[in-house]
């Protein structure tokens, strides 16, 4: 049975995924999205699917990297993962070709044509699996994601899972089951806790756990709380909260642009403090459009702004749709709320909210 893609309009989903992992799996799949995590954990799961023999495995799994380390060009990777895909496999009924260090949101047209008819191949091969996992940074989603032509281009050749954020609800209940099979339990205040110094970011909150157990054991306890997250866990909340919002505020994701406020404001960040990170985020646009429409690259913004390759990329990704006067409105916006902030202190908080609702809702990014 070959596995053909019908054209559709939205991702394959989660569950859809859990369900053919059940049975027999096969095509084409493309992970996105968020949450890095269940990309990892998925990607696990159909590794224990496919390759099945220790000895013959070696030989049914392919992993091509389009890492910028590579000696090979873009033209030679795409050659390389035809070639994986129709390859014979060897004595199993199925091999599993991964693709991963894709920074799909830079491609170039020609790329992305290229792309979207290996996956279709892909997709109709009967003995190969191939995931192509594209990391938070490298296809940047926001809430018109579902709508822009790659997304469809993606969607009209394979399955596309698209992994957001958990709730800190949702993500609650995953560390209460992580610490039962631990023989721990952990309050749901402390759950909830533990979630928001984490920013919802599943690889913060799992590098978490293991400090919460050994906690747990020095102590004699088998509850951890909530004053025992916050204990335990205070340096990795400063140090996550600050890249949340930055993350959150360069998708134009106003869920998460809030979430990562609240969780400064329970820091005790000042207004004005976090208002100022708004600032130099939306100056970093402007670099980063300014070089796009220059023609330069990422490694040139990244000298520029004095920031790691990968953001500036990411930058220029986010901002490749925003017109420039949207860029130049925030500042200014930003502008304005800074001097209401210093002029009317007593209404701090709502005047940040505001500033929020007027930079980040829909209605202002048309």
């Amino acid at each position: 049975m070959a596995y053909t893609q019908k054209t559709k309009s939205a991702s394959y989903g989660e569950d859809k995924l859990l369900s053919e992992l059940k049975g027999e799996i096969g095509g084409a799949f493309v992970f996105l999205g968020d949450e890095d995590y269940m990309k990892e954990e998925y990607l696990k799961k159909i590794r224990e699917k496919v390759l099945v023999s220790e000895w013959l495995d070696p030989f049914n799994h392919f992993i091509i990297s389009f890492s910028s380390l590579s000696s090979l060009s873009q033209d030679e990777m795409f050659a390389r993962l035809s070639d994986a895909i129709e390859a014979v496999p060897m004595g199993g009924e199925k091999k599993l070709v991964e693709v991963k260090d894709l920074m799909l949101s830079q491609a170039s047209p020609k790329a992305v044509d290229t792309l979207i008819s290996i996956l279709k191949l892909a997709s109709s091969s009967e003995d190969t699996v191939t995931v192509l996992l594209l990391r938070e940074n490298e296809f940047v989603c926001d809430y018109r994601t579902e709508s822009s032509p790659l997304f469809k281009k993606l969607v009209s050749a394979a399955k596309v899972v698209k992994f957001d954020l958990y709730t800190p609800e949702k993500l609650a209940s995953w560390e209460k089951k992580y610490f039962s099979s631990r023989g721990l339990e952990i309050t749901q205040s402390g759950a909830l806790t533990l979630a928001d110094m984490c920013a919802c970011r599943m690889f913060t909150v799992n590098s978490e756990f293991l400090k919460l157990e050994a906690y747990a054991e020095a102590n004699g306890k088998k509850k951890i709380d909530e004053d025992d997250v916050k204990l335990i866990c205070s340096v990795s909340e400063r140090e996550e909260a600050p890249f949340a919002l930055s993350n959150a505020a360069e998708k134009w994701n106003i869920k998460e642009v809030l979430s990562a406020v609240y969780a400064m404001r329970d820091l005790k960040k000042e207004p004005v403090a976090i208002l100022a990170r708004f600032s130099g985020i939306f100056v970093d646009m402007l670099f980063a459009k300014t070089a796009r429409d220059a023609g330069k690259s990422a490694a040139d913004l990244a000298r520029a702004i004095g920031t790691r390759e990968t953001r500036a990329a990411r930058l220029m990704s986010t901002v490749a749709n925003v017109p420039l006067s949207k860029i130049e409105s925030c500042i200014d916006e930003a502008y304005k709320t800074d001097v209401k902030l210093k002029s009317s202190p007593n209404d701090s908080w709502v005047l940040l909210e505001k500033f929020i609702a007027a930079v980040y809702t829909p209605r202002s990014l048309l």
